[in-house]
């Protein structure tokens, strides 16, 4: 049972990360991805039977487990919707990177937050396909099968899989959905609602109908010659992302919790913010004004200035209007030392991973504080004169990362920033 916690000893409540469990485009794992990332691995590469489709490159790792897919394409009828599976085997290694004895989540003071942004769409697409013109079709479909396909599909099977007894939630927020989601992991445990939270997010879109909706968007990349150069972000032929699947999943601890049982913190999360651009569905305010608003109330918060920053880790989709819009809102937010602090999208190498993305790449952040080496953005060789920030073109930097911000958005104006600092016992 938790214990009681009064109101002050609520607001001063630590949270730490303590372990992460990366499924990537790049490799199933988190070592093998962060590896094949820093050494500038492009893992997009077309899927045949859907660029016959589409002519778009899409991103999907190879998995080598015969229990796991990554791609939609492969999964086996009617089983598990892939981003349960996904989001499974990310929460696996997380637990088993933190230490974490699987008989102590067994308690009312452990919980999840773990976040989809469209749930299970491969299984209702699964359906779909099952039952058009079809009067017979369901009964050959097992009656549970539809629940993997809500929402909240994930986090009950995490729930379930590690009898968690604490708070269960689903957020949705489009691309920015991972971030959100440890946000309030973190906030569930500043409250003493959750000494423990396994918190991140998921997502396997590569299905036919969501990347028809995003050619028609025209947000896909286009004019490439090949599929590992099709995302440039910050670059000047910059034209759209790729699409890819994945999972990030993190232990978020009290730090009383973690230090109580010994581990040894990544990084104390300091805080986080969330905002709203409501200009347009799909579009920002090209000022910037709400995402250069939330960055500096975010830092403020976190008692952190910009000075302290060492590392951004930038959305970075590689469409012109997102990359200038995050641009415009690092220099509003940041004055004149916006263009010394090292930062990067990931989004040119493993693709854009939609509602995993934001929690993939926290976990990528995490990684470059514990190494302090700042990774690439791949495919950035004709930086776009509006975009003048230090975006690490193409090679990992060696230096030390102490203090991180991260950013992520996505359509309908979601907007959120977390700030991460290194952890050292003598903090």
């Amino acid at each position: 049972m938790p214990s009681k916690i009064s109101v002050k000893e609520q607001t001063s409540r630590r949270v730490v990360i303590t372990g992460i469990g990366l499924i990537t485009p790049y490799a199933v794992g988190r070592e093998q991805s962060w590896q094949k990332l820093l050494s500038g691995h492009s893992a997009t590469r077309l899927l045949q039977d859907l660029s016959n489709q589409l002519g778009r490159p899409v991103t999907g790792g190879v998995i080598p487990d015969s229990d796991l897919s990554s791609s939609s394409l492969t999964h086996a009828p009617f089983q598990n919707d892939p981003s349960i599976n996904l989001t499974l085997k990310a929460t696996s290694e997380a637990i088993r990177d933190a230490g974490l004895d699987r008989s102590r989540l067994f308690s009312e003071s452990a919980g999840c937050v773990i976040g989809s942004s469209k749930g299970g769409i491969a299984g209702y697409a699964e359906l779909a396909a099952a039952s058009f013109g079809n009067s017979t079709a369901n009964n050959s479909i097992p009656p549970e099968f539809w629940l993997q396909c809500l929402p909240d599909a994930c986090s009950q099977a995490v729930a379930a899989e590690y009898g968690l007894q604490g708070a269960s939630l689903t957020p949705v927020s489009a691309c920015a959905t991972g971030l959100s989601s440890v946000m309030r992991g973190a906030d569930l445990i500043r409250d003493g609602i959750c000494d423990t939270v396994i918190a991140g997010s998921t997502d396997a879109s590569l299905v036919p109908a969501v990347l028809a909706s995003f050619q028609r968007m025209g947000v896909l990349a286009t004019d490439f010659p090949s599929p590992a150069q099709a995302c440039k972000p910050y670059d000047s032929r910059r034209n759209g992302f790729v699409v890819g699947e994945g999972a990030g999943i993190l232990i978020l601890e009290s730090l009383e919790h973690a230090l109580e049982r010994n581990a040894t913190p990544y990084a104390e999360w300091l805080g986080g913010g969330l905002g709203a651009d409501s200009t347009h569905l799909m579009q920002f305010d090209p000022a910037a004004e709400s995402l250069a608003r939330l960055i500096k109330d975010t830092l403020h918060r976190a008692d952190v200035s910009v000075a302290e920053l060492d590392y951004i880790n930038l959305h970075g989709t590689g469409t012109q209007i997102n990359d200038l819009y995050e641009t415009r809102a690092l220099q509003n937010a940041l004055g004149e030392l916006a263009q010394s602090i090292p930062c990067s999208s990931l989004k040119g190498g493993m693709g854009h991973l939609l509602g995993a993305a934001g929690s993939v790449e926290l976990g990528f952040t995490l990684l470059a504080m514990r190494d302090n080496i700042v990774p690439p953005t791949l495919n950035l060789e004709h930086p776009d004169p509006q975009c003048n920030l230090n975006y690490t073109p193409r090679v990992a930097v060696p230096k030390p990362v102490n203090t991180a911000l991260k950013l992520s958005f996505g359509f309908g104006g979601h907007l959120v920033a977390g700030i991460l600092r290194c952890w050292q016992p003598s903090r």
